[in-house]
């Protein structure tokens, strides 16, 4: 999430440069719910202890409404469709959510 959060920061000064303000917050979708959790309220666990610095800061753009964190569930993950091996009727609607397919030429 940290990395992705740096890129977000850098496209938006890019945008900013170029003329394009971004005044809302750029949704950073997630499907870890415990990993949203931390970032909306670090606190010190045992566990949590090597991700410190990057959980805070995705917590200061959290906090800045830089980013916001929607979850997202595991089963409407996109990147499944390049990752795993899945049932035909996941693919086929993995493939209609990504318009992979020209509806008129699939005939």
């Amino acid at each position: 999430m940290s990395s992705v959060c740096y890129e977000i920061l850098w496209l938006r000064g890019l945008l900013f440069e170029l003329g394009f303000d971004q005044s809302s917050p750029i949704p950073l979708h997630a499907n870890n719910t415990s990993a949203i959790r931390i970032t909306k309220i670090p606190i010190f666990h045992e566990r949590t202890k090597h991700i410190e610095i990057n959980c805070y800061f995705i917590h200061d753009e959290y906090m800045r409404h830089t980013i916001h964190l929607p979850h997202v569930s595991s089963e409407l993950q996109l990147a499944d469709i390049f990752t795993k091996a899945l049932p035909r009727s996941k693919h086929q609607m993995l493939v209609g959510k990504l318009m992979l397919l020209d509806s008129l030429a699939s005939i």
